[in-house]
């Protein structure tokens, strides 16, 4: 299993890591991969989002903060530094090929790293995503070719919250967003932050699917070696 941190980049640019990725995983060229990113600021809109789900686009356009179209899977969301994104680039034929129970995956496994942070996070019934109480603190958009996953998960740690109530979040009227750093009054260190989810990460997906990860790389500026 390879973990790679990709530091703050542009979502274009990830968005071709993960093309490429996903080539390779199909072929069978690489092993399973976990992307950590931060974006610099973008709003992304799924293959179900309106455009009417913006409901400032001056503000965007004002602070030239662009908006993309991704065929992810979901409505609209915001990414921006702080906020700390996971793309599993993962191979799911020798797993379980359901793809709800791999989005049933990723609420877990982010809501057992936000705990470990002492964030109260959970699932909450049929509502997709993760959530502190009656907030949402995480983001899931998906996609999957061949049963290879791509796109994933977007957690607010210590980014602005502010631009969500310019649009509604995943084309939704009643959510209301928060982030860990609003949660505990103070910021959290990124590079802990990863090191929390990526190793949560690779526990819950031995526990999940069976798969057993002996040896793990982490490829990043903050933390790297084998764990």
């Amino acid at each position: 299993m390879e973990v790679l941190d990709l530091g703050v980049a542009l979502y274009e640019d990830v968005l071709e890591e993960q093309k490429g990725l996903l080539r390779n995983r199909i072929e069978g060229g690489i092993p399973d991969t976990l992307i950590l990113v931060e974006h610099f600021p973008v709003v992304t809109l799924g293959r179900l989002a309106k455009e009417s789900s913006i409901i400032d686009r001056d503000y965007f356009m004002e602070n030239k903060i662009p908006v993309v179209k991704t065929a992810r899977g979901g409505k609209v969301t915001y990414h921006a530094p702080g906020q700390l994104v996971l793309y599993p680039v993962m191979d799911l034929i020798g797993k379980r090929r359901d793809v709800g129970s791999y989005i049933d995956f990723l609420e877990k496994t982010v809501s057992n790293a936000l705990n470990l942070l002492a964030v109260p996070a959970a699932r909450k019934g049929k509502r997709r995503g993760v959530w502190v109480r009656d907030e949402k603190i995480a983001f899931i958009g998906i996609a999957v070719k061949r049963w290879v996953t791509f796109h994933g998960v977007a957690v607010n740690i210590n980014n602005d919250i502010g631009p969500f109530s310019r649009m509604h979040p995943c084309g939704e009227t009643d959510i209301r967003v928060t982030s860990a750093k609003e949660c505990l009054g103070r910021e959290i260190d990124m590079a802990e932050a990863k090191k929390i989810f990526a190793e949560q990460f690779i526990r819950d997906l031995e526990a999940e699917y069976g798969n057993k990860y002996e040896h793990w790389n982490y490829s990043g500026s903050e933390i790297a070696g084998t764990f």
